[in-house]
């Protein structure tokens, strides 16, 4: 079915990243019906080719802007800009509005709460209503996609299995870019151990590893939400 989603685009403003380590040009895309805002930056030129290298990336509040130590979306989103920028051409596509895998920001606050008690990821999403893990879906970013005539052949840097297939559905031939950016840590095993055992996330490290199922079940019970050490932002 033809994607016919009507938005209002503003752009492009050239954005210099400390970030990325150069200048992308950014335009912000507001959707008609949902409202959703979207941040789109370019880097060179991609409109109407093909094997483009793409970053689809969700809004993670306590990450991107607070420094969540409990799961790795920010230093994914920056390591994505430099991947982008490093390959001189590309598109990321940044969905301002999409928390917590499709959730509001005061459900977001719930399901870590639950998770403050104890429970997974996946379980606190459940505990706080939600039946599925991951409520995304991705009619809004083909749209931007298909707004730059972007061909059926796309290298997508990503760890989500859901955003190959949602490609994929949609006709495109998707080359896999993996990102993993972060050390598996008594803060953040709760949140990505649980994304490969439960989601299929396409992490690299062996689920069947004694240390790491004492280091996850640790994390779940009481370290994910401990006093965090030391300063160990990197940009």
């Amino acid at each position: 079915m033809e994607n016919k989603l009507k938005f209002e685009k503003v752009g492009p403003m050239k954005l210099p990243s400390r970030i990325g380590g150069g200048t992308f040009d950014l335009y912000l895309y507001i959707f008609e019906d949902s409202k959703a805002n979207y941040f789109v930056l370019e880097k060179g030129t991609v409109q109407g080719k093909e094997d483009v290298l793409v970053r689809i990336d969700s809004n993670c509040v306590w990450a991107d802007i607070f420094g969540s130590a409990r799961c790795d979306c920010a230093e994914q989103l920056h390591e994505a800009m430099r991947m982008i920028n490093d390959n001189k051409e590309g598109l990321l596509i940044h969905a301002y509005d999409q928390d917590g895998r499709g959730i509001s920001l005061k459900d977001h606050v719930k399901v870590y709460m639950f998770q403050d008690q104890g429970y997974d990821t996946v379980e606190a999403d459940f505990k706080a209503g939600f039946t599925k893990p991951d409520r995304r879906d991705y009619d809004e970013v083909l749209a931007i996609m298909k707004d730059f005539e972007i061909k059926k052949s796309v290298k997508l840097i990503t760890n989500n299995p859901h955003r190959i297939t949602s490609l994929e559905e949609a006709d495109y031939n998707v080359t896999r870019i993996p990102v993993e950016v972060v050390p598996l840590d008594k803060w953040n095993a709760a949140q990505l151990v649980i994304k490969k055992k439960k989601m299929g996330h396409l992490f690299s490290f062996d689920l069947d590893n004694p240390e790491l199922q004492k280091l996850t079940e640790d994390s779940i019970k009481k370290d994910c939400f401990s006093e965090y050490t030391g300063y160990k932002w990197v940009c």
